[in-house]
């Protein structure tokens, strides 16, 4: 079988995702590029990106279904699955679809939930990131649980090119999905430890900066990249314990063999194990984050050694060869049932 991917960080056609670490693929790969702009730190999805999502979902169903071969589409993120899954159902075609990085932000009720289920019934497989995403997406639509597999958020792997900066030592927090910044800024304030934080601005809205904390946003992978390498630790305040968020974040820091603290949540849990390669902290927990954050401050030795084994973490479990073989045996499991 050949396959379409559709995936709003595809900006052409030769933009390859995880085709190139599929091991012996069976038939070939093409992308169907994005016309527009992702952006990772909005709030919402306004009634424009659906708009978005639906021209590029069109694009994939239209590519798919004029292919010569027999075909099936591989999407990113819950738009666009819900988007060609009602095409597939209008249709009644048997086109195999597969929703990768299926990460939900939240489980909303009403209207919303209908029609993603509505949509969503089509898919075929459904690719969550965290194991607790299991229980809870299949619940929500109301869709068997043995549709949906927990495979780790991959990264493409890059080597360090930056040391920690020892002069002018920081604690550094970044990302905007569902982040206790409201604890961290409490925890921060009493440490009085230099920080900066990468948010936009909603992640933040009303809450009181301290001093010691410079706040930043709009910043290019490269700079959020720099930012890590540089950092003392990484840490990850997160305030959903529903859905999956911060595992981006988290691989970046461990990736570049950085320390990081995360906050215990269906996220953290299967990517990070405590004392090991990561730290893990309670949630709501303030006393906890607060000890945390000062014992790595002040133990080099450990932040190193929770760096190394983090870094080789992502590589065995995390990476894209990782995950591309583990991609590989999901596309041939589905190719043999056609």
């Amino acid at each position: 079988m050949d396959w379409f991917i559709a995936a709003p960080f595809i900006r052409s056609s030769s933009d390859r995702w995880l085709a190139d670490f599929v091991p012996n693929p069976r038939g070939a790969f093409h992308s169907v590029p994005a016309g527009y702009l992702h952006d990772r730190s909005r709030s919402s999805t306004g009634l424009g990106d659906w708009a978005d999502y639906f021209r590029h979902g069109a694009a994939a169903w239209r590519a798919a279904r004029s292919s010569a071969k027999p075909s099936g589409i591989l999407t990113c993120f819950p738009q666009l699955p819900l988007t060609i899954g009602l095409h597939k159902r209008l249709s009644r075609h048997k086109l195999p679809l597969i929703a990768w990085t299926f990460n939900l932000g939240s489980l909303p009720g009403g209207a919303k939930r209908k029609l993603a289920m509505a949509g969503l019934a089509a898919v075929d497989r459904f690719i969550v990131h965290s194991r607790a995403e299991i229980a809870a997406c299949s619940d929500w639509l109301q869709l068997p649980e043995d549709r949906f597999e927990f495979v780790p958020l991959q990264r493409g792997l890059i080597d360090p090119t930056l040391a920690e900066d020892l002069e002018h030592p920081f604690v550094l927090s970044m990302g905007s999905a569902h982040r206790d910044y409201r604890l961290l800024f409490a925890v921060l304030s009493e440490l009085g430890y230099p920080a900066v934080v990468v948010a936009g601005a909603h992640a933040v809205a009303g809450l009181e900066v301290p001093a010691n904390v410079e706040l930043r946003s709009g910043l290019t992978i490269e700079q959020c990249h720099a930012l890590i390498q540089r950092a003392r630790l990484s840490v990850i305040p997160v305030a959903n314990q529903k859905t999956a968020s911060g595992q981006v974040t988290l691989i970046d820091a461990m990736m570049y063999g950085r320390a990081a603290i995360a906050t215990a949540c269906p996220a953290s849990v299967d990517y990070v194990t405590h004392n090991k390669d990561g730290w893990l902290v309670r949630a709501n927990d303030h006393d906890d984050m607060k000890t945390s954050i000062q014992q790595l401050w002040e133990d080099a030795a450990l932040r190193q050694a929770l760096g190394a084994a983090a870094r080789q973490t992502v590589v065995e479990r995390f990476s894209d060869a990782a995950v591309g073989r583990v991609l590989g045996r999901v596309l041939q499991q589905h190719e043999a049932l056609q």
